[in-house]
């Protein structure tokens, strides 16, 4: 009688832990506060995900709502004690005047937590002012602009916030220029830009382009303007 009761009793342990060995999904802190920021701002913030659990945690999607963008985490399976960092992005570009929300939904094999594990950005973005501009905005405004000829002609006259790179030594260059910006090259009439265009297409920079007709274009139709000339003597 006693085997029956003890087995009974093992039984019972044994299915408990049966029943509540699970992953467990927790946070550092569910909600940020990221206060008050100007219109523009770009809100960062990471969040630090555990798995609580005794079981492996295994990350099976993040969603967020509009406006707010994640990055991919460096691993979504997660043993227990684990830990990864959820880094979210907030562009408060368009959202001046107003206080947010923002979701963002972990989605897991963690029983306790179905459908979705939610985490928040909270926040005010109060009006920028007229003579500000954006980060956001200004990525899109930069170019990279590249005076081609000999140094004594860029010296005499160049375009405004033009770099110079003689054309034979732009091949070296390529390590150094920006990826993913628009580059506009010229010369004196637009030849050599073309080919130096053409070379760093087919280099990895397909944002490269030739000013048409060059410098020569270029003041034929707008004459002297945005035309930097050194001072006389």
């Amino acid at each position: 009688m006693k085997k029956i009761v003890v087995s009974l009793v093992l039984l019972v342990v044994l299915s408990g832990v049966g029943v509540f060995a699970a992953p467990q999904i927790t946070v550092d802190e569910a909600v940020y506060q990221f206060g008050t920021v100007l219109e523009g701002a770009m809100v960062t913030h990471s969040f630090v995900l555990t798995n609580a659990g005794d079981e492996t945690l295994v990350i099976t999607n993040v969603s967020t709502t509009c406006g707010c963008t994640t990055t991919d985490l460096v691993k979504k399976t997660l043993t227990s004690g684990e830990s990864v960092n959820l880094d979210v992005r907030f562009d408060s570009v368009g959202y001046g005047g107003r206080t947010i929300t923002k979701v963002i939904n972990v989605e897991s094999n963690d029983p306790a937590a179905q459908p979705k594990f939610v985490l928040q950005l909270q926040g005010t973005v109060n009006k920028a002012q007229q003579y500000n501009i954006a980060s956001g905005d200004l990525i899109y405004l930069i170019f990279l602009l590249i005076d081609l000829r000999a140094p004594e002609a860029y010296t005499a006259s160049h375009m405004l916030g033009a770099i110079n790179i003689p054309y034979d030594e732009l091949s070296n260059w390529t390590d150094r220029l920006p990826t993913g910006v628009l580059i506009i090259l010229y010369d004196q009439d637009g030849k050599l830009s073309d080919e130096a265009a053409q070379m760093l297409n087919k280099n990895s920079f397909p944002e490269a382009k030739s000013l048409l007709g060059g410098l020569n274009e270029w003041t034929r139709t707008y004459k002297d303007k945005f035309i930097f000339t050194a001072a006389s003597e």
